[in-house]
């Protein structure tokens, strides 16, 4: 597949709704493994001794109460940013995908030290699924605002992820070739 080709079809993949709701899947996926972290640190609680004598940004209900609480939030914009998306307003998916490119920022206020109580799976889980969902709304913001920083940029695995080809000719138009 030649370099025209290739940006073509991954801007089609960035902008399209198959890869908004790719987005959405991995952003649940990260609320629901907060949600276990959380359950699996207060099923244990009494293990923890009096974790209000912590900073109160390392308390798991910090976490509950504010972060879980924005994910939600997060989690419903984007599926109202789709809705719209489909019926043609760009706004509503270009902000919210904009504010999870920004998410480890805003996760900075808060201390990590209640999840080394718990099995270091769970953060594993859900680090992983919280960044796959920050690197596709990264890929769907730089394709709605035009911000790539160079024509070449959207070819770049470490800045979009690995691209598979294959999965490219899903976006080909009728009639088009890849080669």
């Amino acid at each position: 597949m030649d370099k025209e080709m290739k940006r073509e079809l991954l801007a089609r993949k960035f902008s399209s709704v198959d890869y908004m709701l790719e987005m959405s899947e991995w952003h649940q996926r990260a609320i629901d493994s907060l949600k276990e972290a959380l359950s699996a640190f207060f099923e244990r609680s009494s293990e923890h001794g009096d974790w209000h004598q912590w900073p109160p940004s390392d308390w798991p209900e910090t976490w509950r109460d504010r972060v879980l609480k924005k994910l939600l939030g997060t989690q419903e914009s984007i599926g109202r940013g789709i809705e719209n998306y489909r019926k043609g307003q760009v706004s509503t998916i270009r902000s919210v995908s904009g504010s999870l490119h920004g998410i480890f920022r805003n996760l900075d206020n808060f201390s990590w030290g209640w999840w080394e109580r718990i099995p270091s799976h769970h953060r594993e889980e859900f680090t992983k699924n919280l960044v796959s969902a920050k690197k596709c709304a990264s890929n769907i913001m730089r394709q709605l605002t035009g911000a790539w920083k160079t024509k070449d940029s959207i070819l770049t695995p470490e800045i979009t992820g690995p691209i598979d080809e294959e999965d490219l000719k899903r976006y080909l138009k009728p009639g088009e070739s890849a080669y």
